[in-house]
């Protein structure tokens, strides 16, 4: 293995992820990217008041809000980086469909392995809430290690 990619999301346990993927990366003498996707950064910012008078969600403050959303995600990767301290670990912020987005670049990147946490949901988290992983394991050529969280 030669290319490992550690897909982290704003959870409590990113750093155990990005530890665990990064010791196995390590061990390998393996590369190592963090990838961090933000869905559709606009839903988060849009200004959807009646008091727009139709000119739109995207107003100028909604996409200073967007570039601020970007700002702090990509904060949150260099943080998991400095945690690693090693500067060769790359980080890449992605901009989409979570499942799709990991997959993709993944697969662009020719990883070895994904690592990624496994969330579990319980009740009616797991109609509203599907895990991600579930996701890339059901459709992932590329080998999978989830990491179990309690979160």
């Amino acid at each position: 293995m030669k290319n490992i990619i550690i897909a982290l999301d704003q959870n409590t346990s990113a750093e155990a992820v990005a530890a665990l993927g990064y010791a196995i990366a390590k061990g390998m003498n393996a590369s190592v990217t963090l990838v961090h996707v933000l869905y559709d950064a606009a839903y988060y910012a849009a200004n959807y008041s009646p008091l727009n008078e139709l000119k739109g969600i995207y107003t100028e403050v909604t996409v200073e809000m967007i570039e601020e959303i970007k700002k702090e995600a990509e904060k949150f990767l260099e943080s998991a980086r400095a945690a690693l301290q090693d500067n060769t670990v790359k980080t890449v912020l992605l901009e989409g469909d979570i499942e799709t987005s990991i997959l993709e670049f993944a697969t662009d990147q020719q990883a070895d392995l994904i690592v990624m946490g496994s969330h579990r949901h319980h009740g009616l988290g797991n109609l509203f809430l599907p895990d991600v992983a579930v996701h890339i394991l059901k459709h992932t050529k590329i080998p999978l290690l989830t990491v179990p969280t309690k979160e």
